[in-house]
């Protein structure tokens, strides 16, 4: 009776003994589930990351190669406009200068040579001027901007209000002139922008000078 009582004990201390074994395993088994599923988050992650990168670098390319004919354009344009410039000079009337900017090329004219002071009718000198240029500007077959430009003098004894209004005027009677004389009317502009776009400084005479011009810009992407 007695041996059997033992027997019986140890039985019911190895299934106690073999249960907690198991509860350990279990709590192994859910901690290593949850190791291998923090794992696979992270690799998903990382996976939406590399996707992520490559489709920004997919797109970083595709603009690259979208530049390389923007980029041949531009330097054929530049190549264009320096022959352009270098058959002109030497060709030019006196008090005109000539320039390129990012638009075409720019035939900058002295104010002094096209109007008197204060004034927006064109001198026979600046008539004279003109007609000189008319061909090379009518060969070029471009659209055309012309923009008056004037010193910081406030106006005092002409009858314009503003400085803004006597550089469209002068603009103006520029484009009329070149229309008369054979300019499509639908390829010429004006803007006038008074003392807001000086080319040097308005501390001295000769910068008053230099800004006091009207601008005749061929746009040669027109």
């Amino acid at each position: 009776m007695i041996r059997s009582l033992r027997i019986a004990g140890a039985a019911v201390i190895l299934g106690v003994l073999s249960a907690c074994v198991s509860q350990e395993q279990y709590r192994r088994s859910l901690a290593d589930n949850d190791n291998l599923r923090m794992q696979r988050d992270s690799q998903q992650d990382y996976l939406r990351r590399l996707e992520a990168r490559s489709q920004d670098l997919e797109r970083q390319l595709k603009e690259l190669q979208a530049t390389v004919p923007d980029a041949e354009w531009v330097k054929e344009q530049k190549a264009r406009i320096a022959k352009i410039l270098e058959g002109y000079q030497g060709n030019l009337p006196p008090g005109v200068s000539l320039s390129s900017n990012a638009e075409g090329i720019v035939f900058s004219v002295e104010g002094e040579v096209l109007f008197a002071s204060g004034q927006a009718a064109i001198t026979a000198e600046g008539d004279r001027t003109l007609k000189q240029l008319v061909a090379t500007l009518q060969n070029q077959g471009k659209r055309l901007r012309i923009e008056g430009h004037t010193d910081n003098d406030p106006i005092q004894r002409s009858g314009w209000k503003t400085n803004l209004r006597l550089s469209v005027e002068r603009a103006t009677a520029v484009a009329e002139f070149l229309i008369a004389a054979g300019m499509p009317e639908d390829r010429v502009a004006v803007a006038g922008y008074g003392e807001h776009r000086p080319r040097a400084g308005n501390d001295s005479a000769d910068g008053k000078r230099q800004n006091r011009r009207v601008e005749i810009l061929v746009l040669t992407n027109s």
